[in-house]
């Protein structure tokens, strides 16, 4: 019973001195990106020179309803420069991914371009963020990107959701 009893002290001491040293990091910084209408970000990560890179929309800035917002920032958050990609229709960037070359490969959907509904897109940018290529995949249906990784061969995969192929309303979708 007593060896017990001192069993059950030490993991409660032991679990309080846990959860006490268990803090909440302190925030180093906030900012905020966008004009007078809605932007959203969907993934960020940190870049190869320590700085930031965010993948999103916005209705504010571009050339259609929603465009793919590739933005960049440095290490403090300061704002180095931001890239639209998009035509008349609705457009998002939904993942992306720093590249061997240092540039970017993004995914996401479009309905500017493609075979009708969202198509899933591809579109691979520079350091800059001005774009190198792009590439659509989809058939008459709803196809949608959700993730895009660089492939150890150099080539890409991205993940997805499509109507258009598969056995049903809406199955998972990989292109390599």
């Amino acid at each position: 019973m007593k060896k017990n009893y001192l069993f059950v002290l030490t993991v409660l001491a032991f679990c309080t001195l846990f959860l006490n040293a268990s803090t909440a990091p302190d925030t180093v910084w906030t900012r905020t990106f966008g004009g007078s209408n809605n932007e959203n970000c969907y993934e960020g990560h940190q870049t190869s020179d320590g700085g930031f890179i965010a993948v999103g929309s916005t209705y504010s800035y571009g050339s259609g309803s929603n465009d793919v917002w590739l933005l960049k920032t440095d290490a403090d958050g300061n704002e180095e420069w931001n890239q639209t990609y998009g035509g008349g229709a609705t457009d998002y960037g939904y993942s992306l991914q720093q590249t061997s070359d240092n540039g970017f490969i993004i995914t996401g959907f479009t309905q500017s371009y493609g075979n009708g509904g969202f198509d899933v897109w591809l579109i691979k940018t520079d350091e800059n963020g001005v774009e190198d290529w792009n590439q659509t995949f989809g058939g008459t249906e709803n196809d949608f990107g959700r993730s895009v990784i660089q492939t150890s061969d150099g080539g890409y995969l991205i993940g997805g959701i499509t109507g258009s192929f598969g056995a049903g309303s809406n199955d998972i979708w990989l292109i390599k």
